[in-house]
């Protein structure tokens, strides 16, 4: 073969050889091309997968702030893979399929957690319900103790103001005090007298009047002498009044009083020494109350 047929052969050869290269290559870079575009079209199907499933957890978070700690949890891995598919290569493809697996395995996760959610809610909202109704009884048992408890209060109060008036209505009154001032005579006999050296007695007549409202039975009446200095004269003892106030007595009388008017004569003897000029008020005071007074002038 001559050399001039060898080239021609060599050269035909080196063209078929940068032909099939040319194709070869080609065809390569067509099949990475594609595969390119199917790696970024899994990554993104993936990414947005977790982008889903990461807002549904976000918004039972909002919703159901008890179980929020549990769900962050549950976001913090999902985010993380989702950053590691964003960061993967494409010589790393064969790690979709493993990602692919993780994200069914939260998607499956995600089912029973939030299956536990609902029935957590459904649970709340009967226990909100139960609670309502409780607190409307509680509400309705609250008015009814305050609508009973002013209804004691009034009853209370129209039973101290009914006890006042029995008290005002029980009071026994009496007539009007009259007293007579008496001197001794050598033979005993007391007589009338105006003159304050020679008063040896003072005699207190007066009635306690009907009342049909006291209450009958032993009543204690007490006569009190004062002069204008307020001294008690022929002080025979202390007893205690109603209003709780206490007096000083010049006498005491024990009566059976049955409601009807009732006459009482007090004799006080005095020593004349003790007995100066001026004015003296006799008071009466029946069953621990005061019932009246008058007054007598001595000269």
């Amino acid at each position: 073969m001559t050399p001039k047929k060898r080239r021609s052969i060599l050269i035909v050869a080196l063209l078929a050889l940068t032909l099939f290269l040319t194709i070869y290559s080609l065809q390569k870079s067509n099949q990475y091309n594609n595969l390119q575009e199917v790696f970024e079209q899994e990554k993104a199907d993936l990414e947005k997968e977790l982008d889903e499933m990461i807002k549904d957890y976000t918004d039972v978070i909002v919703r159901k702030k008890r179980l929020s700690t549990r769900l962050r949890v549950e976001i913090v891995k999902m985010n993380n893979l989702r950053d590691s598919i964003k960061n993967l290569q494409i010589d790393k493809y064969s790690l979709i399929r493993k990602y692919r697996k993780k994200i069914s395995s939260l998607e499956r996760e995600n089912r029973n957690l939030f299956v536990k959610v609902d029935s957590l809610s459904t649970a709340n909202q009967v226990l909100s319900q139960e609670n309502i109704i409780t607190n409307e009884i509680l509400l309705q048992k609250e008015s009814i103790n305050t609508s009973l408890t002013e209804k004691n209060i009034e009853l209370e109060e129209k039973q101290k103001t009914l006890e006042t008036k029995i008290a005002i209505g029980g009071v026994i009154k009496t007539s009007t005090l009259k007293v007579e001032t008496l001197k001794e005579r050598s033979s005993g006999k007391l007589t009338s007298t105006s003159r304050s050296n020679r008063t040896d007695a003072f005699k207190v007549n007066f009635d306690l009047l009907k009342n049909v409202v006291a209450y009958a039975g032993e009543k204690s009446v007490y006569i009190q002498i004062i002069d204008k200095n307020k001294n008690v004269i022929a002080p025979k003892g202390i007893t205690n009044l109603k209003d709780g106030g206490k007096i000083q007595y010049s006498d005491s009388i024990e009566i059976n009083y049955n409601n009807d008017r009732l006459s009482l004569v007090s004799l006080i003897l005095v020593n004349r020494d003790d007995i100066n000029k001026g004015e003296y008020t006799v008071s009466a005071f029946v069953d621990g109350v005061y019932s009246g007074a008058t007054t007598v002038n001595l000269k």
